[in-house]
């Protein structure tokens, strides 16, 4: 291991130089919707199964449009672990035949 060191220097002082990564645009859910619409190929998946009953009834910006709100980490895991755990606990109270709340 000195071998190395002697080699390398001293690794724990050095950082490491961060990678340069193209970040690519991401297309919008308006884009997506005009790109279905415009191109009937992609109402079929491996030309086998037809996609037009399920594009159908996919929703439209409009309907899953949200306000952007910051999310904050210790909160959104306090509600879900919240959430799971009242989901558990009934769950357990069925199993054994306990009244559910």
């Amino acid at each position: 291991s000195s071998g190395i060191n002697a080699e390398y220097g001293d690794l724990s002082f050095q950082v490491a130089e961060a990678p340069n990564v193209q970040v690519n645009r991401v297309v919008t859910i308006r884009e997506l919707d005009q790109e279905l619409h415009r191109h009937s190929a992609l109402m079929t998946l491996d030309n086998k199964t037809d996609l037009k009953i399920l594009t159908r009834f996919l929703n439209t910006e409009e309907t899953v449009k949200e306000d952007d709100k910051p999310w904050y980490w210790d909160r959104l895991f306090t509600e879900v672990a919240s959430e799971l755990n009242s989901e558990w606990e009934s769950m357990r109270e069925l199993e054994n035949g306990e009244i559910v709340r």
